[in-house]
């Protein structure tokens, strides 16, 4: 899609949707574990806009220390003049925002990382620090 943005209008709100963090009690004392990330972007049509969900979820494998998932939103109103361009229902909403947002993208991952670093030093070790930034393609 060209100019994807261009379906929206310039004011965007932002907010944290969602935080889960627990702590993890291993079953003996694993001799190696590995933390694992994943990101997840999801959107939601609505009936003035589009939401989109970025979520980014980190455990260990095995079953170790904590879990945690920290999901920030973004919700984009449509621009009247150009919404109806579009058939929304048949549009992969998330994977045009991946593409060609990668600067809002950017925005929801810097907080997401931000508060994740928060999160995981709070018990007074380091903080783990995670992408900020989506990888160039």
């Amino acid at each position: 899609m060209e100019n994807f943005e261009r379906y929206f209008l310039h004011d965007k709100k932002v907010f944290l949707e969602n935080i889960s963090y627990e702590t993890v009690k291993a079953e003996g004392r694993p001799t190696r574990v590995e933390l694992v990330s994943k990101d997840t972007i999801v959107a939601q049509l609505m009936k003035n806009g589009v939401k989109i969900c970025f979520n980014r979820a980190m455990s260990f494998d095995p079953e170790a220390v904590f879990s945690l998932s920290v999901t920030y939103s973004m919700v984009l109103l449509f621009d009247p003049s150009t919404k109806d361009e579009i058939d929304w229902r048949s549009t992969d909403i998330a994977g045009e925002f991946r593409r060609s947002c990668p600067h809002l993208l950017s925005l929801l991952m810097a907080r997401t990382a931000l508060m994740i670093g928060q999160i995981t030093s709070s018990s007074g070790q380091p903080p783990i620090m995670t992408p900020a930034a989506a990888p160039k393609a």
